[in-house]
């Protein structure tokens, strides 16, 4: 079932292209019909929902991903994992949907909130069909590409005839539930024809002892996250308004959407470094390496990029009535690069070592961090200063990381090298760019095209000058794809 690498690659960087160009297209329209308020409600929700759905996910997906990619050639050992988490996951989200459900009844009082709650109910029960871990460990990312395309493609073409004025927002809300139920179940049925088990078979001769342990961990890292961006929302929404949530989710949308593009390469070759891991230490080291320079070579010109060009970004996802992102978007912006950095030190050098308990000490002492200083700036707490109180956490937290791999796992990074002081100082050339492009008067749509195509060029055509190892290797990636 294994592909080739460069096959992977292709396939999980078309669907991030194709996941970061759809949003570019259907974000914006949503944003501006509905409105700040709409939208803000909306986020506003979905942050207390990502509480329960976290606890329902437990940490089902690293886990399986992990240990079905390490022994997915012994199919009988698969069976067993696949079963296993598959009926706890069951177990775990509707005991989550149930204690939502009455969280939602006794506490939240706005109307409309509540609504758009009780809507969102739908997607504790998709979460039930998720099993795209078992298609990732088996390296069926031609499939997901493929599934995803058609159920977004057919979602876009939904939102636009039913999305009309401000008063659909409970429809939109509705159809992004949908989306994900549609999209986990088709991937269950994919998945379960290749685990080739009965249904009798997956519900038999089950035995929780053994995950509870690692799966509860694995929760404990992940909501360890919630001290993070998603406290921030619920903190401005109670205490600002929820307005302000619309100003800061809209910096993060378009954040996740660039991250999801630029670090596709990492999701891609997680399964292959976990084999590498156990069967070639030198292998994956070198691995590591490559990826390490990659993602920075991607990073920091998108981050300086996006920064010197964030009121025209914010312009082009929500207009006008979003001028108050802009400071926040400036932060957002810079924190790509931490969060690049970030992905690639605990999804494949920590979580793949298994220590993922150090990981959760570190993110709950960051998160702490981040949660004391919101409260610390709490009378001047807006999008931007509640941001940069993240950023200097994940910051925090990205340095004890690198301090531990380098001490205790005995792994190079890859940070600290001559080429990523390159990648920043070409990057930095943006910026006289950028100024004469404004100086001309353009508009904000022309100002973004002209300004971002001639940074993408003279970056570039640096690189190519220099001759450099990762951009003749992105060279050699795009002259394959386009090959094929």
């Amino acid at each position: 079932m294994a592909q080739s690498l460069v096959h992977n690659v292709v396939a999980k960087g078309a669907l991030s292209i194709f996941n970061t160009l759809l949003p570019l297209i259907v974000t914006p329209y949503v944003y501006r019909i509905l409105g700040p308020q709409n939208m803000g409600d909306i986020e506003y929700a979905t942050t207390f929902f990502s509480y329960f759905g976290m606890l329902g996910m437990l940490g089902i997906y690293q886990y399986g991903l992990r240990e079905i990619s390490a022994n997915r050639l012994n199919i009988t050992k698969v069976q067993t994992i696949y079963k296993n988490l598959f009926s706890i996951g069951i177990v775990s989200n509707i005991v989550c949907l149930s204690l939502y459900m009455l969280f939602i009844y006794v506490f939240i009082e706005n109307p409309a909130i509540k609504t758009i709650s009780y809507i969102l109910c739908g997607n504790l029960v998709s979460q039930i069909f998720y099993v795209e871990w078992v298609n990732e460990a088996f390296e069926e990312f031609k499939f997901i590409t493929l599934k995803t395309m058609i159920i977004r493609i057919l979602s876009v073409i939904i939102i636009f005839t039913c999305i009309k004025s401000a008063d659909d927002a409970l429809i939109y809300a509705a159809i992004t539930v949908g989306v994900a139920i549609a999209n986990y179940f088709v991937s269950y049925v994919h998945a379960a024809k290749a685990i080739k088990l009965s249904f009798k078979e997956t519900f038999s001769g089950l035995n929780f002892k053994a995950y509870i342990v690692p799966l509860l961990t694995i929760l404990v890292l992940n909501n360890t996250g919630v001290l993070y961006t998603v406290i921030d929302r619920a903190l401005l929404g109670y205490t600002t308004g929820t307005e302000n949530v619309a100003f800061f989710t809209i910096g993060l949308k378009i954040v996740e959407l660039t991250n999801s593009l630029l670090l596709a390469v990492v999701f891609a070759t997680l399964p292959r470094l976990s084999l590498y891991l156990k069967e070639d230490k030198q292998l994956y080291q070198a691995g590591i390496l490559k990826i390490m320079r990659l993602v920075l070579a991607l990073i920091i010109p998108a981050g300086i990029g996006m920064l010197l060009l964030s009121e025209q970004i914010i312009w082009l996802f929500g207009g006008t009535q979003y001028g108050a992102a802009v400071p926040a978007m400036r932060i957002f912006s810079l924190r790509i690069i931490i969060m690049g950095i970030e992905t690639v030190l605990y999804s494949q050098i920590i979580f793949l070592h298994g220590k993922e308990k150090r990981l959760v000490f570190y993110n709950f002492i960051c998160g702490v961090l981040n949660v004391a200083l919101n409260l610390a700036f709490l009378p001047v707490l807006d999008p931007f200063v509640s941001i940069s109180c993240t950023a200097i956490a994940e910051l925090s937290f990205t340095s004890l990381c690198l301090v531990y791999i380098h001490r205790k796992l005995k792994i190079d990074a890859g940070i600290f090298e001559l080429s990523t002081l390159k990648y920043i100082a070409v990057s930095l050339l943006f910026i006289p760019v950028v100024l004469a492009v404004k100086s001309i008067g353009l508009s904000h749509l022309y100002m973004l095209v002209v300004a971002s195509s001639a940074c993408v060029l003279l970056y570039f055509s640096v690189l190519a000058l220099q001759k450099d190892a990762t951009y003749l290797e992105l060279k050699s990636y795009a002259s394959r794809i386009f090959n094929r």
